[in-house]
């Protein structure tokens, strides 16, 4: 009789600890105005400053997985940058989010101004 509920609980607490290893998924690049009605704006990455010639990236949920933005043509080559309202990011030097890094939340016009102009190469993202 103890069996049954000792099983349960084993089998219960096994899917609750793969539900939470699970790693959190990457955001997907558009172009302004492309974005999909089912995903949420995470994070704006400009090459220019004030907001100019950009990427919008998405997710389908937060918290967002490293995110690579030098595999859609912007290695080291960020110069503004804008997060939505309940989102912050973190910019990275690297493509693995790993390296020197650059928390975001809000709008930055100018890197530059944070010392972080053309430097970023990946990021992650949690709501705030």
């Amino acid at each position: 009789m103890l069996f049954r509920p000792i099983a349960l609980f084993a089998l219960a607490a096994s899917a609750s600890a793969s539900i939470i290893a699970r790693a959190a998924a990457p955001a997907v690049a558009h172009t302004p105005g492309s974005l999909s009605t089912l995903a949420i704006q995470v994070l704006e990455t400009c090459v220019d400053t004030n907001l100019n010639n950009c990427l919008i990236w998405s997710a389908t949920t937060l918290p967002v997985g490293c995110t690579n933005i030098a595999a859609a043509g912007q290695a080291s080559d960020v110069s503004s940058v804008s997060t939505v309202a309940g989102v912050v990011c973190t910019l990275f030097s690297s493509t693995t989010c790993t390296g020197t890094s650059q928390i975001i939340n809000g709008t930055l016009n100018a890197l530059a101004v944070v010392g972080y102009d053309n430097t970023a190469n990946s990021f992650t993202c949690v709501s705030s």
